[in-house]
């Protein structure tokens, strides 16, 4: 099983007219994108897939469990209006803090009191390795992550066993991994030892490289010609 988690600080609003005039926000183009790839096959889903997205501002998660959903089109109005019913299911979330509250089969939405409380979620949630990845990131960024490195070179994604039981951390923007790493590893200092940093440079859009890290997974999986 592969797991994704997408961080944000925020995502637009929009509404099913939005979607229907052709107006979807690019944030939420670029997500539908990111759902697309980690799930749509040209004659299936990817029942295995598990993808997460984390809005900082508000404290809230967004699962998606490739084994449960329904409905989920390969194209962009099937993905937004979903992901669109999602945002909707966390304004009716009064508590500050809630469990798993279904949106859609297969679609899942919690809020946390605080980024800690979300944090101490993950840490307890999981208990594989996170590949964190991102293409402008260094080690100077994240000095305590340097053993990660193979230098002169960084290790590939494709260089990394066993892929699918990693658990990948992605984000569009630099700060909310930097912002991701170091509170988790504040928090929990152990936690350093499972963190891989990998950056992608030549796969520009986060769809890319998730559709790249699950391209990977499915070459480790095939058997080895003798």
């Amino acid at each position: 099983m592969a797991d994704f988690l997408l961080l944000y600080d925020q995502v637009s609003e929009y509404s099913k007219k939005d979607i229907d005039k052709g107006q979807t926000p690019l944030d939420i183009y670029t997500i539908c994108c990111a759902i697309r790839e980690g799930f749509c096959l040209s004659y299936s889903i990817r029942k295995d897939n598990t993808l997460y997205f984390f809005l900082k501002k508000t404290n809230c998660l967004v699962k998606l469990e490739g084994r449960r959903l329904r409905y989920l089109g390969s194209d962009e109005r099937s993905q937004a209006l979903l992901f669109g019913k999602a945002l909707d299911k966390l304004k009716g979330i009064n508590s500050k803090e809630s469990p798993w509250v279904k949106s859609t089969p297969g679609i899942y939405v919690r809020t946390f009191p605080s980024y800690n409380t979300f944090l101490r979620f993950m840490h307890d949630m999981t208990n594989k390795n996170l590949v964190l990845i991102f293409d402008t990131i260094s080690a100077f960024d994240v000095p305590f992550l340097a053993h990660t490195y193979d230098y002169p070179n960084i290790k590939p994604v494709k260089k990394i066993e066993n892929l699918e039981e990693k658990f990948f951390i992605l984000s569009e923007e630099k700060s909310p991994l930097i912002d991701f790493i170091h509170q988790f590893v504040q928090i929990y200092p152990q936690i350093v030892e499972k963190m891989i940093l990998t950056p992608l440079k030549r796969i520009e859009k986060i769809e890319d490289k998730i559709l790249y890290i699950n391209f990977q997974i499915d070459q480790q999986r095939l058997p080895i010609q003798s």
